[in-house]
């Protein structure tokens, strides 16, 4: 049996047998967790209603240690847990889709059984007494390097993607919307634009995201070219029509596209930038953890209009049965990326289904079934007069159904326990089609080493390439979580164990490889693969345990969480400690830490890269007549191209500080994070000894007569093979300060700085083959050389200021950016070998005493002078507003601006030329928003 089919039945008895048990048991037994009248039992009661006393039914409520419930229909709630775990206080949280979340610290008596506290959830709009619209710390998380995005926040940020809305995390820049091209992230990293593609795509790559706890990532996208062969994670590259270019919307080797994410439907975003928990593996830089609306809702209605993009938005909740709720959501956006045509447009639909279900005496099940599917056009229509461009296409459809299922207990193992599977299933299309002129020219496609005629192609043709992918992903998890006290410390024990499965059974790589698409005049010796042919499965499973412990160490509040994890990827074994702190110096002044270790595992595309061919001329005679000409070429293959492939890590250390005063709210943080083993694309010298032959007779009409003259010539090539090779050391600082709201003004600020610094390189030989004739007598061949050493760094501010008068319910919000500082550097680097290849491929070390041996000098090259460039030189600014006004509770309307004042300062070079404009043009739109 496969690794896929025991999986997949794996996944389906998740699916069905053990939520159906369940659901079972709560119907069957009925029983309550905690009898109210049984000793050393505390219970939370509580009405919830609206401002105008109306009860407010089927609301969530929440409390510590995991425990939950809905509000009846008369807003009712009760919850009871252990005496023992609750002392002095607890904490209690009310939500419902469409107002504002509720959350206290409730003080308690000592020996209290019970508390009542009844709540009012006012409307989530612009009539709130304070809005928040930028990323905010998280409160229930002991780092400082997790930040929360809200409703509200989601709703003003006029996002399209999930990537623009998260241009509110410190360290992003505001930028108008890129829907041409796919969209992904980078956390705490410098890399500069240009020269560092693969470390970008590493750290995108390496970023986790979850989706009410189901995981989304870009493991099974191959949508790529061979690797290997080109020599770098790449798609087809850009559509060119005129002077325009337009990325493509695939991204093999690189992050989850953001694109696929509409806002419309999210209720929170949390991102964890530091170190995260230990229940989350195969990440290597963060995570993004997404929830979605749920329950009974009103209908929200968005409509939104700016440049050449439209975006429609609807959802819903209905409540079906007092424990059954079903929200419905649909989004659809167009982008034009040039109002003036329609030759380049993207398109995307999606639509989901969230049923909530709550079963047992006290609603102590809750069943979360999600469903979604998606499908993005990056379309490109070919005008008859630009008839020789370039055209690429890419289409991406999927469809994601995932189960979390939570089970309240008075278990001493666990206080409840929680099952989460998932599945996404897709359809990639990338196609590249051109019309080339080359004139005629030999090719080849065999499949086979050795000796081959060719053939010739037509001078001119239209050809495509396309890449069918059918990306299959499944996940499962099963977590159990404990609260108990010791002494003065409570504990919150949680563990589990997770796995997970990634395939792609599309019909790979199709072409003609008779009539291929030159780059550079030059063809690739590239061949079709199909990849159910070549089966790329990869199959990966995991377990942790972490406790976050609190208590006090001289009369001051500690909250410490401690984890472990280990994972088994891909034949390899990797244990993960997670630590993060925060230490009370006072009730205004904390300190904060934390050191982790996280691992992310290679995608199907670096595992499974497919063969390497590569074709060498041995004769070439055209005559202008193909049956009086011959090709004949030598073929080489290469398979085992990655097979020593292992995970990436990161070690990632933080320290901070967070101040809170009535006047302001002040927080820091110091991080320090390690990427090793990165993955790309190493070159090694390897030689192959060719045939000769030659033409010994030209007869009318036929092939030329060949033969073989038993001599050899030996050729040096460069062969390919995925490793992990990159090496990355980031650090910076964090600040974000926030003020509450101003009364005078009715004006509050957040202000939020970065800055960071990344030195990055490749470790693998730096091998130098210019310049060399080596002969099989001679021991030295070529030089291996220190690899090329890079720095690089950057510095920008962003102050908000929201002017809120709720009265009327209009805000107000100026976002005002300054961009401090910008440098890329190329370290110095020897002109000396520090090993070399012998007359037998083998790599030599040369020590540092050898050096500087005479015999070395024939490898010397020319030293690399280190470059320093800062560019801009000056500090420049930007500028964006956005004005919204609830007209009544129902109707919202708001106007949103990029760079409204058009500042586009310009970098001139010495000779006065401009080479490069700052800052985008003005983007401006308006949104319209009913919740009916």
């Amino acid at each position: 049996m496969s690794n896929s089919l025991r999986f997949t039945l794996l996944l389906l008895s998740m699916f069905v047998v053990l939520p159906a048990m369940l659901h079972a048991q709560a119907d069957a037994h009925n029983e309550l967790l905690y009898d109210a009248d049984q000793p050393g039992v505390f219970t939370l009661t509580g009405f919830v209603r609206t401002p105008d006393g109306q009860p407010l039914s089927y609301a969530t409520v929440r409390t510590q240690n995991d425990r939950f419930t809905i509000t009846d229909e008369d807003g009712y709630y009760e919850i009871r847990l252990p005496l023992n775990q609750v002392r002095t206080m607890i904490w209690i949280e009310v939500r419902f889709v469409g107002m504002q979340t509720y959350r206290e610290d409730l003080l308690l008596e000592i020996g209290a059984t019970s508390f009542r506290r009844d709540v009012i959830l006012r409307n989530s709009d612009l009539f709130l007494r304070e809005v928040t619209v930028t990323a905010r710390q998280s409160e229930d998380n002991v780092s400082n390097s997790t930040y929360v995005i809200d409703r509200i926040a989601v709703e003003q940020a006029q996002a399209y993607t999930l990537g623009d809305l998260l241009q509110l995390i410190p360290g992003q820049s505001v930028s108008n919307p890129l829907l041409q091209g796919a969209q992904s992230i980078n956390f705490r990293a410098a890399f500069p634009a240009s020269g560092s593609t693969q470390f970008t795509n590493n750290n995108a790559f390496g970023i986790g995201i979850f989706v009410n706890d189901a995981n989304l990532n870009n493991n099974a996208n191959m949508q790529g070219y061979n690797p290997v062969t080109n020599n770098a994670f790449r798609s087809f590259g850009s559509t060119r029509i005129s002077t325009n270019s337009f990325q493509t919307g695939d991204a093999p080797g690189g992050g989850f596209d953001l694109r696929e994410l509409p806002v419309g439907d999210i209720e929170r975003v949390e991102v964890v930038q530091g170190i995260a928990s230990a229940r989350y593996g195969d990440i290597l830089e963060g995570g993004i953890f997404i929830e979605t609306v749920a329950g009974r809702s009103p209908v929200n209605l968005n409509v939104r209009r700016a440049a050449g993009n439209t975006n429609f938005g609807i959802n819903r909740g209905f409540q079906l049965h007092p424990r059954h709720a079903v929200n419905l959501s649909f989004d659809y956006l167009y982008s034009n990326a040039d109002p003036r045509d329609r030759v380049k447009s993207y398109n995307r639909v999606t639509g989901s289904l969230l049923w909530t279900s709550f079963y047992g005496a006290e609603r102590q099940i809750r069943n979360t079934l999600s469903v979604s599917y998606r499908t993005n056009l990056d379309d490109f229509r070919i005008d008859p007069d630009f008839g020789t461009e370039q055209r690429v296409y890419y289409q991406n459809t999927g469809l994601s159904v995932s189960n979390r299922i939570t089970v309240q207990s008075a278990s001493l193992l666990f206080n409840n326990i929680t099952l989460s599977v998932s599945g996404n299933v897709g359809r990639s299309t990338s196609l590249l089609n051109q019309f080339v002129n080359p004139g005629v020219l030999p090719v080849t496609g065999v499949t086979e080493e050795g000796v081959s005629e060719g053939s010739y192609h037509p001078s001119s043709y239209r050809t495509e390439r396309q890449i069918l992918g059918e990306p299959v992903s499944m996940n499962g998890r099963i977590q159990f979580n404990r609260a108990f006290v010791t002494g003065g410390w409570k504990h919150a024990v949680s563990y589990g164990v997770n796995g997970s499965f990634d395939a792609n059974y599309g019909d790979g790589r199709v072409f003609d490889p008779y009539r291929p698409i030159r780059f550079g005049g030059a063809t690739l010796s590239e061949r079709p693969v199909s990849y159910r042919e070549l089966s790329p499965e990869s199959l990966q499973g995991g377990a942790y345990l972490e406790n976050t412990v609190s208590g006090k160490i001289a009369g001051r509040d500690l909250v410490t969480s401690l984890g472990v994890r280990g994972d088994l990827q891909n034949g390899y074994a990797n244990l993960s400690p997670r630590f993060n702190t925060r230490f009370h110096l006072s009730e205004a002044f904390s300190l904060t830490g934390g050191y982790g270790i996280q691992v992310k595992a290679p995608g199907l595309i670096h595992l499974f890269p497919g063969p390497d061919y590569e074709d060498y001329t041995l004769l070439n005679s055209y005559n202008g007549n193909v049956s009086e000409s011959i090709y004949l070429t030598y073929t080489r293959i290469s398979t085992n191209v990655a097979d020593e492939l292992k995970p990436m890590k990161s070690y990632r250390m933080e320290a901070g500080f967070q101040w809170i005063l009535p006047q302001m709210r002040l927080n820091a943080t110091f991080y320090r994070n390690i990427s090793d083993d990165g993955i790309t694309v190493l070159q090694e010298p390897a030689f192959l000894d060719l045939p000769v032959y030659q033409i010994v007779d030209r007869p009318p009409g036929q092939t030329p007569v060949i033969e073989n003259t038993g001599e050899v010539n030996r050729v040096i090539y460069s062969q390919g093979r995925v490793a992990n090779m990159l090496y990355s050391r980031n650090w910076g600082v964090e600040l974000t300060l926030s003020t509450p709201r101003i009364e005078a003004i009715q004006t509050s600020f957040n202000l939020s700085a970065s800055f960071s610094n990344s030195y990055y390189f490749n470790r693998g030989g730096n091998f130098n083959f210019a310049g060399r004739d080596p002969q099989p007598n001679e021991e030295i061949w070529f030089g291996i050389y220190p690899p090329n050493k890079s720095r690089s760094g950057r510095a920008n501010a962003m102050l908000t200021s929201m002017h809120h008068i709720s009265d009327l319910g209009l805000l107000i919000t100026l976002r005002s950016e300054a961009f401090l500082y910008n440098y890329s550097e190329s370290l110095a680097n020897s002109n000396r070998a520090i090993a070399y290849v012998n007359n037998q491929l083998e790599i030599v070390p040369i020590s540092e005493d050898e050096i500087n041996d005479p015999r070395f000098d024939v490898l010397d090259r020319n030293a690399v002078e280190g470059t320093f460039r800062r560019e801009p030189r000056f500090v420049y600014f930007n500028f964006h507003a956005n004005v919204s006004k609830n007209i009544s509770h129902t109707v919202r309307l708001s106007f949103f601006a990029n760079n409204f004042l058009n500042l586009r300062p310009e970098v001139i070079n010495a000779e006065g030329d401009v080479i490069r404009v700052l800052n985008q043009e003005p983007y401006f739109g308006m949104e319209l928003r009913l919740t009916i």
